[in-house]
């Protein structure tokens, strides 16, 4: 049996949003050195969710998510906190994780966003109910795990489907919108944002934003490897380029690598809440958070009825 540890126990005198900062440095680096950065990664079509309840994860926590399953070489986008796997074994009996496999530390924190009436949750309120978390990509787990825990849990491919369904209708007649002279001040603020959050320890890292962008919303609509959306060479060479000028300033002592993660989070996070803006309907972003909410909740009111010892279908 595992001990999936959830809990942040500290880690070479870091503080817990050191760690978070240093393992999204660590991981795109080794990316950037393996040519597998996120952003060009046709296996991770999906955005990024909680196995469990089908929520999406935003912000920073996608980031760190996505640099790590990417680095790994997992295909799945799915996550499991921690603390529920070490619950689940009472269910289903022993699980365990492969070999050389390192959890993703998540924080649980808001984000403030200015254009929302409520701020967003980094990560739901699940796991241990801690504000540090430790979450495992569904991959992560050996194959006799995996079945037992896929036999336990719907993955959340329905909500998937309707989730990029609902964003492509947005996007397009968002498009029309503004062909047709419509304007939007979220937009604008959003781009602008993009904009100067590129622009960081004297680097000019809004080619990392812009490829961050596009690849999140090609998941977002459904449609990841549409050459419409600006993913080509130039941009992974350019995106490249900038990589290595970030990685150099660390290996010279002018960055630690926890302030280097929390520049790239920066920088990518502006890419995400450009992206979220760019598929709400009328670009409102209280919308398509609504909408999301919605669609999850349908899908787990379709969920068979779980009860101890099983699953009752």
């Amino acid at each position: 049996m595992a001990d999936f540890y959830s809990d942040f126990h500290g880690s070479f005198g870091l503080t817990a949003e050191q760690y978070f900062y240093k393992q999204v440095f660590d991981a795109f680096k080794a990316n950037t050195e393996n040519q597998t950065l996120p952003f060009f990664n046709k296996d991770l079509d999906k955005i990024p969710r909680e196995l469990s309840t089908g929520k999406i994860i935003n912000n920073e926590n996608s980031i760190a998510l996505e640099m790590i399953a990417s680095k790994n070489g997992y295909k799945s986008n799915l996550w499991i906190y921690g603390d529920e796997l070490n619950s689940l074994q009472k269910e289903v009996g022993n699980l365990y994780y492969k070999k050389g496999t390192q959890p993703a530390l998540c924080l649980t924190k808001y984000f403030g966003a200015t254009h929302l009436n409520e701020q967003d949750l980094n990560i739901a309120e699940g796991g241990s109910k801690k504000r540090e978390q430790y979450l495992y990509n569904l991959d992560s787990l050996d194959e006799k795990s995996l079945q037992k825990v896929l036999k336990y849990y719907e993955t959340p491919n329905q909500i998937d489907k309707n989730y990029t369904e609902s964003n492509f209708k947005a996007f397009r007649q968002n498009i029309a919108n503004v062909r047709n002279g419509g304007q939007s001040d979220e937009l604008k603020n959003a781009r602008e944002r993009a904009n100067l959050a590129g622009h960081q320890g004297g680097l000019d890292l809004r080619m990392l934003t812009q490829c961050h962008y596009y690849h999140n919303l090609g998941n977002a609509i459904g449609k990841p490897n549409a050459p419409s959306l600006g993913l080509h060479d130039v941009a992974e060479r350019k995106c490249t380029e900038v990589s290595k000028q970030l990685i150099e300033k660390v290996s010279n002592g002018e960055l630690s690598p926890h302030k280097a993660g929390l520049m790239l989070c920066t920088a990518l996070n502006a890419g995400t809440e450009f992206q979220r803006i760019s598929v709400a309907k009328g670009y409102n972003l209280e919308n398509a958070k609504k909408i999301e909410e919605l669609k999850v909740a349908e899908a787990n009111r379709n969920k068979p009825y779980r009860r101890s010892g099983g699953v009752s279908y």
